[in-house]
């Protein structure tokens, strides 16, 4: 079962996100802050990131910075209000208008692109 964990300070989001990827058959973490995805990175291994773009405290894009730092292929998708940006630690912006049922479809690119990528590794 893979493991992703969804960070959002608007914790209805957060919650119903995390509620349609178990529905899915997902292990889904949710998190209300970088610091507590840290955290949470810290205590358990995740498939992939699904944050949100700006929250209080550290952004989703330092928070994929952090990450990528940690694990350069690390897939992230960061959700958002805002017209993306240039950010080579993110992996696809979602829009948080089209979040549902987008963000099912982004999950399952992102994993199978990182599969594809851990599979050229080791040959």
């Amino acid at each position: 079962m893979k493991s992703i964990l969804v960070v959002d300070d608007n914790e209805i989001l957060c919650r119903l996100a995390c509620d349609i990827l178990r529905m899915e058959g997902y292990k889904a973490v949710p998190a209300s802050n970088a610091a507590e995805a840290l955290h949470a990175f810290e205590e358990q291994d995740f498939d992939l990131l699904v944050t949100a773009f700006q929250m209080p405290g550290m952004s989703g894009i330092d928070l994929a910075r952090t990450v990528r730092n940690r694990n350069p292929d690390f897939p992230v998708i960061v959700m958002t209000a805002f017209e993306p940006v240039e950010c080579e630690h993110v992996t696809l912006w979602l829009p948080k208008q089209y979040l549902f049922p987008n963000l099912l479809e982004k999950i399952r690119y992102c994993l199978d692109e990182s599969k594809r990528t851990s599979e050229k590794a080791h040959v």
